[in-house]
């Protein structure tokens, strides 16, 4: 599995809670890195954010 593909499956785990124990953490961070982690991680929160806002003007109607 390529490195960006397992920094994005360590951040959707993070993101639903669901990352299991503290030692799989641990292991997942050291096999991918933290500046990946945290690039992946930031593109995830925008991607969010900018649903959340298309939807608030999708259902306000503007």
């Amino acid at each position: 599995m390529s490195n960006l593909l397992r920094a994005l499956r360590a951040v959707l785990w993070s993101f639903i809670g669901l990352g299991g124990r503290r030692a799989d953490a641990e292991r997942r961070t050291a096999q991918v890195g933290i500046l990946p982690l945290i690039g992946v991680a930031l593109v995830m929160v925008l991607l969010l954010i900018a649903g959340l806002i298309t939807l608030a003007h999708y259902v306000a109607g503007t």
